[in-house]
């Protein structure tokens, strides 16, 4: 895929899934910036008719966004483009999923086959307006330090982001946000840091133009209640009123209860599904918060 394809694949895939506002070029941008040596096009000719987009986090990767033009379904065409992608992720990372909706069965069924198997859903949670958090901080929290990170300069932003894919490699096994999070604060995106000392333990971004939830994530804290529910309260006091969601994996079943718990509210889940063989640590407990439908 060429910077040359995406705006012919903006109107495939409003032909394909008429949707209510179609795909930015800036939207394509930022994923096919994910990985362009991951991101393919099937070509009739000189006519584009499908694509496929795949994405790396550190050694993390999934299948994102795919398409196929209505006349060339039934040719093994889309499942050929799966496969374009299965082997570009296989040469890269040590865990392969995807996300699909779960009304989706021919799908569902298509991944099955090619090695796919569900896990823990991710569930699309609400943020409410107005975030209450009655329990007492304690003297730590207050020297915590929260940050709109738009106002520190870009040496320091940079720094930042270099320590937070230190820490995310060695607590989730490899797995790296930098490129996403260089992404969104490179081009206007909001980025919150809670930072202990010089050292960050959480962050938040939203960038709506690619990712279109609120993510981030708390490393194992004593007082990540606290700092998880100051950063959302934070953002909301940044971005102001409007809604706005998170995609969390249900794995990180704490977070989920505590965000429950504080009037969040479940709008949606969506199938998980990992690659056989690949599937990583997803069955095994974690201590750290992410607001993300991966780390698997």
């Amino acid at each position: 895929m060429g910077a040359e394809h995406l705006e012919k694949i903006i109107k495939l895939d409003q032909m394909v899934f008429h949707r209510e506002e179609p795909r930015s070029l800036q939207n394509l941008q930022g994923l096919r910036r994910g990985d362009e040596d991951g991101c393919f096009v099937l070509m009739d000719g000189r006519e584009l008719v499908g694509y496929s987009f795949s994405k790396t986090m550190g050694d993390e990767g999934y299948l994102g966004p795919l398409g196929l033009h209505p006349s060339k379904h039934g040719q093994g065409l889309g499942q050929r483009l799966i496969e374009h992608s299965q082997d570009y992720l296989r040469k890269h990372c040590g865990v392969i999923g995807l996300e699909v909706r779960p009304e989706s069965g021919k799908n569902i069924g298509l991944y099955h086959k090619l090695g796919f198997h569900p896990t823990n859903p991710s569930f699309i949670i609400n943020i409410p307006e107005s975030i209450s958090f009655p329990e007492k901080h304690s003297p730590m929290v207050d020297n915590l330090d929260f940050e709109f990170c738009q106002e520190l300069s870009g040496q320091k932003r940079e720094i930042i982001s270099k320590k937070i894919d230190i820490w995310s490699r060695r607590e989730l096994r490899g797995v790296s946000f930098q490129k996403d999070i260089d992404l969104a604060v490179e081009n206007g995106g909001k980025l919150i840091v809670t930072k202990e000392g010089n050292e960050p333990v959480g962050f938040l971004i939203f960038y709506p133009e690619v990712f279109l939830h609120l993510w981030g994530a708390v490393k194992p804290h004593i007082h990540q209640n606290q700092i998880i529910i100051e950063m959302i309260r934070l953002f909301r006091a940044v971005h102001g009123s409007g809604e706005i969601s998170m995609a969390v994996n249900s794995r990180y079943q704490y977070l989920v209860d505590l965000l429950l718990k504080h009037n969040f509210k479940i709008e949606k889940s969506v199938v998980r599904m990992l690659m056989e063989d690949f599937e990583g640590e997803h069955l095994k407990k974690s201590s750290n918060m992410i607001i993300r439908a991966w780390h698997a």
